[in-house]
């Protein structure tokens, strides 16, 4: 009576063992979006220059991970593999040049760009009113917050955007500037 129990037991164990490995065979989808039409999505999106994309899959999903030089300014995009979707767009800084000459030419563009600033003023430029707007303008959804940050001496907004009840954009905004500096999507999968 017991052996026949355990063997139940097994039986059922192995069975339920394969019937998860077929129901997650048959979910996961047949096609996985090739480099190029990864790529081709993402510069018919944002323009410039795709420099290197490369495929790794997170946690059973497949990612691409893409670097678009744009206006001689790289940005690093996540895309998923298997709808095309952008997961994140990341704009990084641009490294400083050590020629004195172009120092001196990159602050005078600087100054030139900026309203100048008041050495006593710690309030930033743009108000969150102002952050929120160029948000919006960037990407497409409902206003949820915006808080004032500072990291590595940067002063910045960091406004969140929910797109829907499952998807929300994190858009860093410049307080100084109002330039994006990066925008990050993120989905809450419950």
């Amino acid at each position: 009576m017991k052996k026949t129990v355990l063997f139940i037991l097994i039986f059922l164990a192995v069975g339920s063992a394969c019937f998860y490995g077929i129901a997650k065979a048959v979910n996961r989808p047949d096609t996985i979006l090739s480099e190029s039409d990864v790529s081709s999505m993402i510069q018919q999106k944002y323009g410039g220059t795709i420099e290197n994309a490369s495929f790794s899959q997170k946690d059973d999903e497949p990612i691409y991970r893409i670097t678009l030089l744009k206006n001689d300014i790289p940005y690093h995009i996540t895309v998923n593999g298997e709808n095309g979707e952008v997961q994140s767009l990341i704009k990084q800084k641009v490294e400083k040049q050590t020629s004195t000459q172009t120092k001196n030419n990159i602050e005078e563009q600087k100054k030139s760009e900026q309203p100048p600033v008041s050495p006593t003023s710690d309030e930033p430029l743009i108000s969150m009113e102002q952050a929120r707007d160029i948000a919006l303008q960037k990407v497409k959804g409902t206003f949820s917050s915006v808080e004032i940050e500072e990291e590595e001496g940067q002063t910045f907004y960091e406004v969140e955007i929910d797109q829907s009840k499952t998807r929300e954009a994190k858009v860093m905004i410049n307080a100084y500037s109002g330039h994006v500096d990066s925008i990050t999507y993120e989905n809450d999968d419950d």
